[in-house]
């Protein structure tokens, strides 16, 4: 059964920026909710005012209340206050903690796939799956799918190629303690290990880290939007087509390398039932011991703000 409408919660920079993208490719109908309903409203309409220039032939509008997207089949979580880059995990958390139990209450029964996009986004996509009591494959976080866009541009940019050419794909927390996957890393089907010097690849690295540690940063001051609504279109799309690639994507793991219960990246095949199934090589020791402890405090966090 094809895809019949896209949710998206919260009409903000992020969710009008996806909002947009979703029906210029004319995807499946969208409906839009906001806190303030009014916003929601004038952001549909704005939208539809536009369709002259793209031809939408998908319907667009906006819902009053949070029970009115329970038919929809995929929803993007975009609300959520914002996070300021003084802020830790737990803090930023403890702000967002209780608009996701409010959308979990409103779908809790729901066939509904979500995609989360607020930060901290390994935090909150195990906040509402469990909170929704669903299996972990319907709730996709953001987190993967950006770090490992941003990992493809860093290697383009080093060996100056075309990044549409470049496969990257990354493990772990979202953010400064991910890890790069160099065995699912590839330039036009060659692996990178193989036409790349570890002085190179050591390179790579180093930028890749130094660019994420600037993030929180650029998050706070509203520069960091463009990237993380593509890689929302990108998730959102390739569930809607079925596409079933492999997508660096944030999921609730269960046994992963002894680890369970909390989300974090990892490579996945993506289709119309969300993360089919998870993709990991053996990994070294070092990255174990790292994504292992990267577990232990986002459960730590968890812990401490549950209700």
């Amino acid at each position: 059964m094809a895809v019949q409408s896209i949710g998206v919660i919260g009409v903000g920079k992020l969710g009008s920026d996806v909002a947009l993208s979703l029906a210029e490719r004319d995807l499946s109908d969208i409906v839009l909710y906001d806190k303030d309903p009014d916003r929601a409203k004038l952001v549909a309409e704005d939208l539809r005012d536009t369709a002259f220039g793209h031809v939408y032939n998908s319907a667009i509008s906006a819902a009053d209340d949070l029970s009115d997207l329970v038919d929809c089949d995929v929803i993007l979580v975009a609300a959520g206050t914002s996070t300021d880059a003084s802020m830790s995990q737990a803090e930023s958390y403890a702000k967002n903690a209780t608009m996701i139990d409010e959308i979990a209450s409103a779908f809790v029964g729901s066939s509904t796939l979500f995609v989360v996009a607020g930060e901290p986004i390994d935090l909150l996509t195990t906040r509402l799956r469990r909170r929704l009591r669903v299996p972990a494959s319907r709730v996709l976080g953001l987190g993967g799918v950006v770090d490992s866009f941003r990992l493809r541009h860093q290697i383009a940019t080093q060996l100056e190629l075309n990044p549409d050419y470049v496969t990257a794909h990354v493990v772990g927390p979202h953010g400064p303690g991910v890890q790069i996957v160099w065995e699912f890393t590839s330039a036009n089907g060659l692996p990178i290990t193989e036409i790349v010097d570890s002085e190179m690849l050591a390179k790579i690295e180093e930028r890749f880290a130094k660019e994420r540690s600037l993030r929180p940063g650029q998050l706070s001051a509203g520069t960091s939007r463009y990237a993380p609504a593509m890689a929302a279109v990108e998730l959102v799309r390739s569930v809607v087509k079925d596409d079933r690639r492999v997508i660096s994507v944030t999921t609730e793991w269960d046994g992963e390398f002894g680890i369970s219960g909390v989300a974090m990246s990892a490579p996945a095949v993506i289709g119309r039932f969300g993360a089919d199934r998870t993709i990991l090589p053996d990994l070294s020791q070092d990255v174990v011991k790292n994504l292992t402890e990267a577990a232990a405090e986002l459960a730590g966090i968890a812990s401490d703000g549950e209700a």
